[in-house]
């Protein structure tokens, strides 16, 4: 995961570097420290600093230095997030690193629903990228870096460790071996951090054989798949269905015989007609993963 310096955190809380140091000695900030005494601060680190302590922070627009930037956050506090998902869509397929970073972490820092800014910002985001694609009007080049630089910013929300308070039990995110777009995956490993689970990503996986052992050495008590439906899936496309089919029911044996929790996610799975019925758990949104967990 991506940590941040003490510059990067003194710039976003608009501060210099020594007020920075006091509040983490003084317990006002919290960060980590490395054997060589350096600190490193996560998203969520300056989160709940800012949810806390919003008057002691100077840099009321979280650091948005040009008008573009300021006025995603004038919609950021107006919950727009229709706005707000066509700006994050075209930030990314223009390569506008900051501007994707501060819509995602500064919707996250002004303390919006983790559930609902996967939803209706980071899966709307994706989906207008993805119609642009169906409509040629970008390359699956475009569509693919719009989906990396997105996820390696969602992926900044985790950490190692739950974001929530521990509630003793252990989840492994795994992907389908065909489905190279690893975003929903991500996204679910951030929404279990936060509520409570450690939380091990796979990514994607090779063979689901090694999995038993896994499931066993770290003691896993939920086990998680995601299944997107993006052009790029190749787990979906007609050859390869009878595989996920086959692959889906080697999962549900597994759980049964491992004794562990299965839930399945993402659009993919509707074009999996067949193995539906045998799915107890499986979830769409990151609203509907919410209430399971």
């Amino acid at each position: 995961m991506k940590y941040l310096s003490s510059k990067e955190a003194s710039d976003i809380l608009g501060v210099n570097i020594s007020t920075l140091k006091r509040w983490t000695e003084t317990g006002k900030l919290n960060c980590l420290k490395t054997a060589g005494g350096h600190r490193k601060f996560t998203i969520q680190h300056i989160r709940n600093f800012y949810k806390d302590n919003k008057d002691s922070v100077k840099s009321k627009d979280l650091s948005l230095k040009s008008k573009h930037h300021k006025a995603i956050y004038g919609l950021i506090n107006k919950v727009d997030y229709k706005q707000l998902s066509s700006i994050l869509a075209q930030a990314s397929l223009n390569a506008d690193e900051e501007a994707v970073s501060n819509i995602i972490n500064g919707s996250y820092m002004n303390g919006l629903p983790i559930a609902d800014i996967l939803d209706y910002l980071i899966e709307v985001a994706g989906y207008i990228v993805e119609k642009k694609l169906e409509n040629e009007e970008i390359s699956h080049a475009d569509a693919y870096l719009s989906r990396k630089l997105i996820t390696r910013t969602v992926d900044s929300l985790n950490s190692n460790k739950p974001n929530g308070s521990f509630n003793g039990k252990n989840a492994l995110c795994v992907n389908f071996e065909d489905n190279l777009p690893d975003i929903g995956v991500i996204m679910s490993e951030v929404l279990l951090r936060h509520n409570g689970y450690n939380v091990f990503n796979t990514g994607s996986h090779a063979q689901l054989g090694n999995l038993q052992d896994m499931i066993k050495e770290r003691k896993i008590d939920l086990l998680l798949f995601y299944l997107c439906d993006m052009q790029c899936c190749n787990a979906i496309i007609d050859e390869n269905i009878k595989k996920t089919s086959d692959q889906v029911k080697k999962i549900i044996k597994l759980s049964e015989t491992s004794k562990v929790k299965v839930i399945f996610g993402g659009m993919g799975l509707s074009n999996l007609k067949e193995i539906k019925p045998l799915i107890d758990r499986s979830f769409l949104t990151f609203n509907n993963l919410q209430k399971f967990i």
